[in-house]
């Protein structure tokens, strides 16, 4: 096939440069179809590192709710990844690989679009489906594009591997013999240590679901950035209440820090409804506590070394969801702040090198929020759980969340898709 060609000895770290797409759902979504779902979700990340977007685990639910249709269930899931900025959808630009689980297709998905830069994952055995593998033609005449993801030990039948564009695979080692890496874009599951994932990159990977979160790999400087370092600074700064000007002074003297901020003062993310043109303003206008924040990310953002942009994406929508968890519970907007915090801190010992318990020193942040960080106590702790229980499709993150929160399955998995379209629009700023 034609579409083919386009992606064969081609490098996933170039996705993110052509791969643009438009929201295209084409029936009305409902949100209500979300319930169904135990979601689920890893990084998606290339050769030189970066991530290059996500891929998203549907499984099937334990639940008394219905069982929507499951291309009706897939335009609720675009359409909880897009967002308004400017009065106009927007959609992720990252590579976007839906898997569904436990989900009949029905005569609906013959019609189904999807945005480009989303593939439909398929099992093997689907492959011995007649009636399926009917669909799924009508669905690439339709501009739909797929993944094939091989859990069967006896090797797919060679003439149908040419209809999928992405090969996924638990390894290096579980890609059939008769597969050259040159003629398919691999993706593996379960490499789970830098060594396996060099390895798998070296065979012929072409990109890992899923990323290290504890460690770095072992070539990798530690320390602080003089970024990072010039970011405590301002923290200390904000939590001493010190003048804007002496603000502004720190933000100049790191150029990167000065450009990230304005930047994300204006991004889409933010939503801001008139430009922000200065550092001043910027600092001005958001407020000390709202600063707090964005100071937060920006030390995720500011460690640039090698290997750490996986470990920033993931911050980043932990962030973001224990946020939006913590909105949809009702809590109070000072909640939600230390909830983002919380979760964008979560990682910053990997992201650094440095101990957790040695960064926080000097910082005073609010016992609640050292609490989850250090003693995984207190009310963010059980938001971290959920994040962490998202990440690894652990059916027990919903029951987690209705506990703990009283929210459902829906606020649930509509609070990821908004992190993980907030994280990629953020991504020309992180990578």
């Amino acid at each position: 096939m034609g579409a083919r060609s386009r992606f064969r000895k081609t490098d996933l770290t170039e996705v993110r440069l052509f791969e643009f797409s438009e929201p295209s759902p084409t029936r009305d979504a409902d949100p209500a179809a979300l319930a169904a779902i135990q979601s689920g979700w890893r990084v998606l990340v290339g050769r030189d590192r970066r991530p290059i977007g996500v891929r998203l685990t549907l499984n099937r639910a334990a639940t008394d709710a219905a069982v929507p249709a499951l291309g009706a269930l897939l335009d609720s899931v675009l359409a909880g990844l897009t967002f308004e900025s400017d009065g106009q959808p927007v959609f992720p630009q990252g590579l976007i690989v839906l898997s569904p689980r436990g989900f009949d297709a029905d005569v609906t998905m013959s019609g189904w679009q999807a945005p480009h830069n989303v593939l439909l994952e398929f099992g093997q055995s689907d492959l011995d489906d007649e009636s399926r593998l009917r669909q799924m033609f009508e669905m690439q005449k339709q501009g739909v594009r797929f993944a094939l993801r091989l859990d069967q030990p006896a090797a797919a039948p060679p003439e149908r591997l040419k209809y999928f564009q992405y090969l996924v695979a638990q390894s290096r080692h579980a890609v059939p013999a008769g597969v050259d890496p040159g003629d398919a874009t691999i993706v593996t599951l379960a490499d789970s240590t830098h060594e396996d994932i060099d390895a798998g990159f070296a065979a012929g990977v072409h990109a890992t679901a899923g990323w290290p979160l504890a460690t770095l790999p072992r070539s990798e400087p530690r320390g602080l950035s003089p970024a990072q370092t010039a970011v405590f600074e301002l923290i200390r700064l904000v939590q001493a209440d010190a003048d804007v000007r002496d603000l502004e002074r720190v933000f100049k003297g790191e150029p990167l820090l000065a450009y990230l901020l304005l930047t994300l003062a204006n991004s889409a993310a933010f939503r801001r409804p008139n430009p922000v043109s200065s550092l001043g303003h910027a600092i001005s206008l958001l407020g000390y506590q709202r600063l707090i924040k964005w100071l937060v990310l920006l030390l995720a953002i500011a460690g640039k070394y090698q290997g750490t942009a996986p470990l920033v994406f993931v911050a980043v929508v932990r962030g973001h969801l224990l946020e939006n968890l913590a909105a949809a519970a009702g809590r109070s907007p000072a909640e939600r702040d230390d909830a983002f915090v919380t979760g964008t801190f979560s990682l910053l010992d990997a992201i650094t090198g440095q101990p957790l318990s040695d960064l926080l020193r000097d910082i005073r942040l609010s016992a609640p929020i050292a609490d989850a960080l250090l003693a995984g106590t207190g009310p963010y702790a059980p938001l971290l759980d959920i994040a962490r229980g998202l990440e690894a499709a652990d059916p027990l993150a919903l029951a987690l969340a209705k506990a703990e929160l009283n929210v459902d399955a829906v606020d649930v998995n509509r609070a990821l898709l908004r992190a993980l379209s907030a994280a990629d629009s953020l991504q020309l700023l992180l990578y």
